[in-house]
């Protein structure tokens, strides 16, 4: 999957490069780590970074790459956190 960082077009564009981890992960809630990282890597992100945080634009891209990085590797397993699933949470643990 691309990451890209910084303003883009478009309800969720980085779901076009999502089909490998589509078929590699199916239980994988693609939709929703999508929307996940785009609200981190977003337009809306880049100002508030450059003009509340006062990170340079250099900085702030890198913040939102690593940010963009922890969503993605937090939803695959192995990873301490709960996975997102196809229901967009994570599942219940049998009672």
């Amino acid at each position: 999957m691309t990451v890209r960082c910084g303003p883009v077009a478009g309800p969720v564009p980085i779901l076009q490069d999502a089909d490998p981890l589509r078929s590699t992960h199916p239980w994988l809630d693609v939709r929703g780590l999508a929307v996940a990282i785009r609200s981190a890597t977003g337009i809306e992100s880049l100002i508030w970074l450059t003009d509340i945080a006062g990170f340079t634009r250099e900085q702030a891209v890198l913040t939102m790459r690593q940010s963009a990085w922890a969503l993605l590797a937090a939803a695959l397993p192995g990873h301490p956190g709960e996975p997102l699933t196809a229901k967009g949470a994570a599942e219940e643990p049998d009672a």
